[in-house]
């Protein structure tokens, strides 16, 4: 694919601030300007951590993208301190998210692909008896501390709206939340935008005088892409869509946006229900992704089996509290690992010394990510990646590893291992060493026993007696 006409993002502001018209979409309201500023910085503001998930960077506005994918989301941006280079430590939910709760790499804390893993997906979502093996996991280290353990314990309400399968209640990542809502997540493609949104502006309705730490995950820029109602055709040429079997890349590319958009509707509202609370200005907003998207390069579409810079790219956005920071760009490269000591070292909770992360701009590890899928999954192998100035390798468990220079090629189009023989080798030597150096993962959690709404969704479906 080429990639899409980069605008400016003051001009892509200008142009959305003058109304949206997308694809026979009605304008909406977007009312996300500036308000006022508290003069003063916040020792423990409130905090809403959302993940975009399946998000990858380049496809927002923000970032570069001339479809008007996610309005409001850019007007939060266009008051916040925006990652530019920020890089997901593996290609795939679990693993990705337990490095957000956990500061760690996944070689550490454990959450990962295992194909004698206890963690079976389709015990807990509708899903042919082909993906046992498919999607089968190992849970994270039953020892470790997570993001909310240690904001609870800090005196911080914390609640969690998720709307992916690998965040259910079942899989661990709960760990430390008051208030946890994983409801309605029945399907591969979890629940819609539009009910995390009314869940978590319940929730702060309850908590608006208290302390609170807010985890929101949306789910909808996932496969098998089918936004809402009229969304499906926000970027489709024509009043028609195909069927999932039918669909070009091409197709599949314009409805990947338009979940984009769609669930950019409802992260405005929520911010507009902050704004009602009087919540907005003492909030600190970070908005991220777990990992981004194949869309048709290399010939291929999804993530989980590979660690091409579409799916490892991802957002990371900052809106500071009261006038703590305004707009700003840093090039630095980020992890979700450091995103966990940002939070600690902004709010002075002293950060576990077992992390693995750093607060920038003090990187000290090296920018790594990892995925390993069973054989069933991918017959590729294992893939890791390591990133050194303006070069990227890619060590592959069967011998097939690549060198790039993604700032030039952000597609990854061209193996440059064969000009730089001498640079792979140095990076491969690196990041060997760096994984030796990693701790073991600790004794997994095992698989919780499956909610009730969850085992009678499934028997209705005939999948449990």
């Amino acid at each position: 694919m080429k990639p899409a006409k980069k605008l400016s993002r003051r001009s892509f502001l200008k142009g959305v601030c003058g109304g949206l018209v997308v694809g026979g979409l009605s304008s909406f309201p977007l009312t996300l300007g500036c308000s006022s500023r508290t003069p003063r910085r916040l020792d423990r503001p409130n905090i809403v951590l959302i993940t975009l998930d399946t998000t990858r960077a380049d496809r927002l506005g923000c970032y570069g993208y001339s479809r008007m994918t996610s309005p409001r989301i850019d007007m939060l941006a266009d008051r916040s301190v925006i990652y530019r280079r920020a890089i997901a430590p593996s290609s795939w939910t679990f693993p990705a998210h337990a490095s957000l709760f956990t500061g760690k790499f996944t070689s550490s804390h454990g959450a990962r692909y295992d194909p004698e893993g206890t963690y079976v997906l389709t015990d807990t979502i509708d899903g042919p008896d082909s993906w046992r093996d498919l999607f089968r996991a190992r849970g994270m280290g039953k020892n470790e501390r997570t993001l909310a353990e240690i904001l609870k314990d800090s005196g911080y309400t914390t609640g969690a709206v998720v709307a992916g399968p690998w965040l259910k209640t079942v899989f661990g990542l709960h760990r430390g939340f008051d208030f946890y809502n994983d409801e309605g997540i029945t399907v591969i493609n979890g629940k819609q935008a539009s009910a995390v949104t009314v869940q978590a502006s319940q929730w702060l309705e309850q908590v608006s005088r208290e302390r609170f730490f807010l985890f929101l995950n949306y789910f909808d820029p996932h496969y098998p892409y089918g936004p809402p109602g009229d969304f499906s055709y926000a970027f489709l040429p024509g009043d028609s869509q195909p069927e999932e079997g039918e669909r070009t890349t091409e197709q599949v590319n314009d409805l990947y946006d338009a979940e984009i958009l769609y669930m950019d509707l409802f992260v405005g509202k929520l911010l507009e229900n902050l704004k009602r609370l009087g919540l907005y200005d003492s909030t600190w907003i970070i908005v991220t992704s777990d990992h981004g998207e194949l869309m048709g390069e290399h010939g291929k579409v999804g993530h989980g089996r590979y660690l091409y810079q579409p799916e490892l790219h991802i957002p990371l956005i900052m809106k500071y509290p009261g006038s703590e920071y305004g707009y700003r760009e840093e090039d630095e490269r980020v992890q979700l690992i450091d995103l966990f000591c940002m939070i600690l070292d902004r709010l002075n909770i002293p950060i576990p010394p077992d992390v693995q992360g750093s607060v920038p701009p003090h990187i000290t590890h090296p920018v790594f990510a990892e995925v390993y899928p069973p054989p069933a999954l991918s017959r590729y192998g294992h893939w890791r990646a390591l990133y050194t100035g303006e070069f990227k390798f890619l060590w592959n468990s069967k011998g097939n590893n690549l060198l790039f220079k993604p700032d030039d090629d952000p597609y990854e189009s061209v193996n440059l291992i064969e000009d730089y023989p001498e640079k792979a080798m140095e990076m491969e030597m690196a990041l060997n060493e760096f994984v030796a150096t990693l701790p073991k993962p600790g004794e997994p959690m095992p698989a919780q026993e499956i909610d009730e709404e969850t085992k009678e969704a499934l028997r209705s479906l005939g999948y449990i007696n």
